[in-house]
């Protein structure tokens, strides 16, 4: 990459870890509950897909901007032509530009949850054996809570 080019995936990577940290009390909720976060954030997560949109699709960019950017994230290129068809091309190339950046941002999202639960089933499991035979489970289900807290929070803090 030349100087002073962005570097889109890691803004993206950046952005998804910011969303980690904002429904960490949510993903703590659903390890407690199902054993794993869903990955879901459009769907299973209070206001997700409004934070997903306002937060990181709503966005203009300028010609260069959106060019280096489809260019630096094409994996990740959204693909479906209504979603700016009628607009003018630079709009267009804006609006392509936006929507690959909120599908890099998902993907790296989901990545983070797929990591968040792979070391949740550790965490969980060892505090279920030792849950077993304990008298005082009640200080062992905020210890495991906590635990987790600190996980989310290292993910979230290491992207």
């Amino acid at each position: 990459m030349t100087t002073g080019t962005k570097n889109y995936l890691r803004e993206a990577t950046d952005d998804a870890a910011e969303t980690v940290r904002n429904f960490a009390d949510e993903i703590l909720e659903q390890l407690l509950d199902k054993g794993e976060a869903s990955d879901d954030l459009l769907n299973d997560y209070p206001n997700g897909d409004a934070w997903h949109h306002e937060s990181h699709v709503d966005k203009w960019y300028s010609l260069i901007d959106a060019a280096e950017l489809i260019d630096q994230l094409s994996e990740f290129e959204e693909d479906d032509a209504g979603l700016w068809q009628g607009q003018q091309p630079k709009e267009a190339i804006s609006t392509c530009a936006a929507f690959t950046y909120g599908n890099a941002v998902y993907s790296e999202w989901r990545e983070l949850i797929e990591k968040i639960n792979t070391e949740a089933a550790e965490i969980i499991s060892d505090f279920d054996e030792t849950a077993e035979g304990c008298d005082d489970t009640d200080a062992l289900e905020t210890d495991k809570r906590e635990a987790l807290r600190k996980m989310i929070a290292e993910i979230a803090d290491n992207a």
